[in-house]
């Protein structure tokens, strides 16, 4: 009986139409899928939930074939396609009818819906560049959560594929062990003739290594800044999963003719080590998208005519696809299309729109990482390490850890470094959307530190009130009107929310109180912010 497998973007499909009709990838949702397959097949049969059925299809097929690993019968292919509302001819696999005892030699796992792809031309010949012609052993895939790193992966798997005789993507969204991961691939490479599992995963790696030693295997893993650790300088594993970078090592430094593509917000150690220009180990830093392919995802959700403001959008978002597409549709939806009125208030309601965007990447910071954002986010302006020293000056013990979490922040894609041709000195910045939402996290905190040290009259709480100064001293008069305008009157009007009105003054006063004659360096800044909060409230400011 001839048999058909669906296309990468049939796959896609099926997913999509899956997620539509609210069916989850659980056991009881594929019995669903196989009852309603089997009753077009059979309408007349009686049928029943449970056991074979008339299909000849087990759970255990339907995943297969689900996952792109196995085909099914053209009979059930087409009734399946029927189910779903999808047209099987453009489903299928062109071209791939095939003994029904034959298997497919790619698992797509749960990568994602490539139907509409834009831009990424020189992207794409980079990296086929290196995977197919000079078949590098690793390649890192890396940027900041939203930027395209994972379309980019499926497209670029989708075209490189002929030039492999296995593709299997896996996420680590649910960080999983590097032992469970292993004996899953190697199941699919071994086609389930691998009986016995060796004991140690060294072992497995070593037996993984002897597939990737005699097959061309291309191993795509997403999501790897799941398994690195948070609160901790960038590339460190969270505690039990420090395998990963010994098979990320032996695949960098062992002889095979496969490549493992890594996708991840953040560069893992050895990735820094081993990965040049010349060697087997690459990494590509991906960049949002160009203005003219931007403008393509902003025409996808209605904008027809854009003018000069969508120009200004995506520089905000730095061409940031996710980001791009989440605004988009906030900004049909309460400003009537109209982008340049949402850039007015953009500085007020990023951070209640985009939490998701930047939160999950900012709460893996360690401390001091966050420290540097933050000042980033006050200044308003690039700053140099020099720079960072002084401001710093409260919190930071010595050069060697600033610099280390410079470096780390630029492994987690997002610092930018820019050359200061006036003090030959490198500038450091971020991307304006996170400029902005870190602004809004910074004053959230710091208003409730604040509340805290009213209430405990305790100095160790004194926290970014120390650490950070809401209005530098010394700096030009612009910037010392801008941070006024958009730190120390929000965290002014934001503490009038939190607190008793006319009692914040007193509690402010009460504040400087406590600071009398504690040393500089443990009252930092506070000092100074507390007067220069009496100041805006009073309305000397």
């Amino acid at each position: 009986m001839p048999t058909l497998k669906a296309s990468q973007w049939g796959l896609a499909k099926i997913k999509q139409a899956r997620n539509e009709k609210g069916w989850s990838w659980s056991l009881d949702d594929d019995d669903t899928c196989l009852l309603e397959a089997s009753r077009i097949l059979e309408p007349d049969k009686p049928w029943y939930t449970g056991g074979p059925y008339a299909t000849g299809l087990s759970q255990g097929t339907w995943k297969r074939f689900l996952a792109g690993r196995q085909p099914i019968s053209a009979h059930a292919f087409k009734a399946y396609c029927h189910v779903l509302g999808l047209n099987w001819e453009e489903i299928v696999d062109q071209g791939k009818t095939t003994p029904s005892n034959s298997r497919s030699h790619q698992d797509w796992g749960e990568t994602i819906d490539i139907s509409i792809f834009y831009g990424r031309t020189s992207e794409l010949k980079q990296l086929d560049q290196w995977i197919v012609k000079e078949r590098c052993r690793i390649v890192a895939l890396l940027g900041m959560g939203g930027i395209g790193k994972t379309a980019l992966a499926a497209k670029v798997a989708e075209q490189v594929q002929s030039s492999f005789e296995y593709v299997i993507w896996r996420s680590l969204r649910h960080a999983s062990p590097l032992g469970d991961l292993l004996t899953e691939i190697i199941d699919f490479l071994s086609e389930g003739k691998e009986r016995e599992s060796p004991d140690t995963t060294n072992g497995q790696i070593s037996q993984l290594m002897d597939y990737c030693q005699r097959h061309r295997c291309l191993l795509l893993l997403d999501d790897v800044e799941t398994i690195m650790s948070s609160g901790r300088l960038a590339g460190h594993y969270r505690e039990g999963y420090q395998d990963y970078g010994e098979l990320i090592r032996r695949m960098a430094e062992e002889r095979h003719q496969s490549c493992l593509l890594l996708i991840s917000r953040e560069k893992p150690i050895e990735i820094a080590s081993l990965a040049g220009t010349k060697l087997p180990v690459r990494e590509l830093k991906l960049k949002g998208l160009s203005a003219e392919d931007a403008k393509r995802i902003l025409e996808t959700k209605g904008f027809s005519s854009l003018k000069s403001s969508a120009d200004a959008l995506i520089q905000l978002y730095r061409g940031n696809p996710l980001a791009l597409k989440i605004m988009a549709t906030t900004i049909q939806e309460i400003f009537d299309g109209n982008i340049s009125e949402f850039l007015e208030q953009s500085t007020l309601i990023i951070g209640d729109i985009l939490p998701n965007v930047f939160n999950q990447q900012f709460q893996r910071l360690s401390p001091l990482e966050q420290e540097i954002i933050y000042w980033l986010a006050l200044e308003n302006q690039p700053l140099s390490i020099s720079e960072f020293k002084e401001a710093m000056k409260f919190s930071v013990t010595s050069l060697s850890k600033l610099l280390a979490a410079l470096e780390s922040l630029k492994r987690r894609s997002l610092l930018e470094k820019e050359p200061n041709a006036e003090a030959n000195e490198a500038i450091f910045t971020i991307q304006p959307a996170l400029l902005k939402y870190a602004t809004n996290q910074f004053i959230d905190q710091v208003c409730q530190q604040i509340s805290t040290v009213c209430q405990t009259k305790s100095v160790s709480q004194l926290g970014l009130l120390r650490s950070h100064a809401l209005v530098k001293e010394q700096v030009s008069d612009d910037l010392k009107t801008l941070q006024i305008r958009l730190i120390l009157t929000r965290v002014r009007d934001r503490l009038y929310v939190l607190k008793d009105t006319e009692r914040l003054d007193d509690q402010l006063k009460a504040i400087l109180s406590i600071l009398e004659g504690t040393s500089d360096q443990m009252v930092g800044y506070a000092r100074l912010n507390t007067i220069n909060l009496l100041d805006a409230i009073e309305g000397r400011l």
